[in-house]
């Protein structure tokens, strides 16, 4: 697969999110809301460069400016994304 610019929303992580608002992984592997700091920590952990942009809004969400962290990576989303919320509970404890 070649790489691309993976987005990371910190709705895509949330445990506190059902899948119909946007979260893309179980509740048990999700974390309780994530910020962008730590998604940024925990992409660094995993020897990713993520570009973090404070001012962008989810589309579902489009009226809370909650930011997103882009990756380039080759990983699939679904893989990423159990690998940066399980480096977020590294991380918290």
């Amino acid at each position: 697969m070649k790489n691309e610019l993976m987005t990371i929303w910190p709705i895509y992580l949330d445990s506190n999110k059902t899948l119909k608002e946007g979260r893309k992984i179980s509740k048990k592997d999700a974390v309780d809301n994530p910020s962008l700091n730590e998604i940024r920590k925990a992409c660094y952990k995993l020897h990713l460069k993520p570009l973090v942009e404070k001012d962008k809004t989810y589309p579902g969400l489009w009226y809370e400016h909650t930011g997103r962290v882009a990756v380039d990576t080759d990983m699939k989303k679904l893989v990423l994304l159990r690998e940066v919320a399980a480096k977020i509970k590294e991380i918290r404890n």
